[in-house]
């Protein structure tokens, strides 16, 4: 299993996926910095986009090596990516994931482990910001 998971870090659209995704952090980053929120929420949106491109290649990759069924990624990408009507395609009667599922879920995931990551460090960095900011003036 470990060498199938490796074939799908090695696979060609996974690592440009992964590089895209890599190239929006950073532009995060750059405008995070310079205090510029509309391009940051921009690159935010980018970047989510970049992850969400990312995990549906590892997905194709592994459908590939045969660690997924088609099935199973049709459905995971359908759950990344919901209608535009903002509800997933998952009938209503399903009770709600249990919040440790949702976990496992995120761990099974890099690149969605990664974007969490950022998101609370940027969270942490404009927090910490703003208070010296604040400390500055009084």
């Amino acid at each position: 299993m470990g060498d199938q998971e490796e074939a799908v870090r090695r696979d060609p659209e996974v690592q440009q996926a992964l590089k895209i995704a890599q190239l929006a952090r950073a532009r995060l980053l750059e405008c995070l910095d310079a205090g510029t929120l509309a391009e940051a929420q921009q690159m935010l949106d980018a970047l989510r986009k970049a992850t969400v491109l990312a995990a549906d290649a590892e997905d194709r990759a592994r459908v590939h090596v045969g660690l997924l069924t088609q099935a199973e990624a049709d459905r995971r990408a359908t759950e990344r990516n919901p209608p535009p009507g903002g509800h997933t395609a998952r009938p209503s009667t399903t009770p709600p994931r249990p919040l440790l599922q949702g976990l496992a879920f995120v761990a099974d995931h890099p690149a969605l482990t990664a974007l969490l990551a950022l998101i609370a460090a940027a969270a942490a960095w404009l927090t910490a910001r703003t208070l010296l900011r604040r400390r500055k003036r009084n």
